[in-house]
């Protein structure tokens, strides 16, 4: 009764994987911030207005200024949610990555360290003596 691994499905995730999972999160980053950036300069020139007390379409009674502050204060605060977010993605896989680094270190230690000691049977086994011919009895160092 040996100690089986545990049942993982078709789950295999290599360093590689993780690296691109973490190459993409930095590049959403960086989409949201252009994103963000653009969205922001509109709305500062939305706020610039025209002197009058337009509104901006489905806005509010207002006017424009107002519109835009309060969509301006609506974008920083999602803003502000997407990166922490993200952060948090980025964090996450680069706890797994190193994980994923500790464990394949772990078994290469593991690995290693198999093939020294199956060397080292095997050199026990060579300076053995040979077995006993069929029909004799074995002979060993010590009396029984």
């Amino acid at each position: 009764m040996g100690i089986t691994p545990p049942d993982t499905g078709d789950l295999h995730v290599s360093v590689e994987d993780l690296d691109a999972a973490a190459d993409y999160v930095e590049r959403l980053k960086q989409y949201v911030d252009d994103t963000i950036g653009y969205e922001m300069e509109r709305i500062k020139e939305r706020m610039k207005g025209d002197g009058s007390a337009q509104t901006v379409p489905n806005g509010t009674p207002f006017g424009a200024y107002e519109d835009a502050r309060m969509q301006w204060a609506a974008l920083t605060r999602s803003t502000a949610n997407m990166e922490a977010h993200l952060k948090a993605i980025s964090t996450r896989l680069a706890g797994l990555k190193k994980g994923t680094e500790d464990i394949a270190k772990a078994f290469r230690d593991a690995e290693a360290r198999n093939a020294a000691n199956g060397k080292q049977i095997e050199r026990l086994l060579e300076s053995a003596a040979p077995p006993p011919e069929a029909g004799q009895q074995p002979t060993y160092p010590y009396p029984a």
